[in-house]
């Protein structure tokens, strides 16, 4: 089957794009006053299979994701991706599949939920439109990588009606309240989640995986690999008996393997060959984190992936000597000036530029050096190891929420 028939202003902005024009098309970006480096780290990306765009965890900077939206228009337009995963959860994009398959349209407002409120941002605006743009016309698969749920997605409001209208009887009513209370969340201090919840859950979604075998639904086959996302998620969510930190490890062992096996199952709905666009947090992005200090015992999804496509993938990196930065919704933090024996220091040592491309040479020519691309916090590591390339900006901003 072919898709193809599927929370500060600055006084100069690095990334100057477009808005989308008021009746919902698209306009290309303005050249970004960083030029060179948007067009090296293309270059580098251009003849790879699976393009992992990373970012801080902390989710929170303006200026990576102007780049990042730039790049991946640029991905599409001019090197010919016709994939765009998100870390985001998968439950709403497999909705747009289905959607899709049965000859509809999407709409901008449901992208938007899909890919989630960390991305809610003015910045990541203008890729909205683009995206929808070519979803609906057939040439971009859009897909949703993680189990986890969000609020006000389809997953939380729609999806268990959805679900159960494949089960008759008290067995669709009962399955309904069931799954409901999980999605929304309406378990109290008195009575919180526990064991006999997951064990109500996961027996609703049995049945109705099993009446699925009988029903002719074309929408079956996203249905079931909702139900396994959220299998996934119910069973994950009772916390394991172990310390804080082995459980923080096992979390997210368990959740980037999950998004592999996501990743994987949604490259199967494509051609042969085709070139991905991977939208994720740099720690998920990174092809080894067995090198960073206090990261030893992570097992990312770019690990996976770089192991399966090896030069084809390329991981993309992204921090900054100093700044500002805020999540959605939450005031402004200062971002510590990075010193000079870090990379970040040492990326500014001379000149004065915006920002600082730097490649795997590069990298590997620092040799191990303390930066932060995959934390808050300053880590070790020999760098080339654990990402291909890194932008660095002099100085960051946070984001701009968007309109309510």
């Amino acid at each position: 089957m072919s898709f193809l028939t599927k929370g500060v202003s600055l006084a100069v902005t690095l990334l100057s794009i477009g808005a989308f024009a008021a009746d919902g098309a698209t306009r290309a970006p303005r050249r970004p006053t960083t030029q060179s480096e948007v067009d090296a780290v293309v270059h580098d990306l251009c003849g790879k299979r699976i393009a992992l765009l990373g970012e801080s965890p902390l989710h929170g900077f303006g200026k990576t994701l102007e780049f990042k939206v730039t790049v991946v228009r640029r991905l599409v337009d001019e090197c010919h991706y016709t994939a765009f995963f998100n870390e985001s959860g998968t439950y709403d994009f497999l909705n747009i599949r289905k959607k899709l398959e049965s000859g509809g349209k999407i709409t901008q407002p449901m992208l938007t939920a899909a890919i989630g409120g960390l991305w809610a941002v003015r910045e990541v605006e203008p890729m909205i439109p683009f995206l929808v743009e070519r979803a609906n016309a057939g040439t971009l698969f859009l897909g949703g990588l993680d189990d986890q749920l969000q609020r006000g997605t389809y997953a939380q409001l729609e999806m268990p009606a959805d679900l159960v209208r494949y089960l008759q009887g008290d067995a669709k009513r009962d399955c309904l309240r069931t799954l409901e209370r999980h999605t929304l969340w309406r378990y109290t201090n008195d009575a919180p989640f526990g064991a006999n919840d997951a064990a109500l859950i996961l027996g609703c979604l049995d049945q109705i995986g099993a009446a699925t075998s009988t029903s002719r639904s074309a929408d079956t086959t996203y249905d079931l690999a909702m139900i396994r996302s959220l299998r996934h998620a119910v069973a994950g969510s009772l916390a394991p008996n172990v310390s804080s930190t082995d459980a923080r490890i096992q979390g997210f062992n368990d959740r980037d393997r999950s998004m592999y096996q996501n990743f994987k199952w949604l490259m199967s709905r494509l051609p042969a060959n085709s070139k991905v666009i991977v939208w994720a947090a740099s720690i998920h992005a990174a092809k080894d984190l067995s090198g960073v200090s206090g990261q030893e015992r992570l097992v990312s999804l770019g690990s996976y992936i770089h192991r399966e496509f090896t030069t084809n993938a390329f991981a993309l990196g992204f921090s900054a000597y100093s700044g500002s930065y805020a999540m959605v919704r939450q005031p402004p933090r200062q971002w510590s000036v990075a010193p000079p024996t870090s990379l970040e220091g040492q990326a500014f040592a001379t000149g004065s530029s915006d920002a600082r491309y730097l490649n795997a040479d590069e990298l590997k020519k620092a040799g191990p050096i303390a930066a932060r691309p995959t934390s808050s916090d300053f880590a070790t590591a020999q760098w080339d190891t654990v990402l291909d390339g890194i932008v660095i900006f002099r100085e960051e901003h946070p984001p701009t929420l968007s309109r309510p």
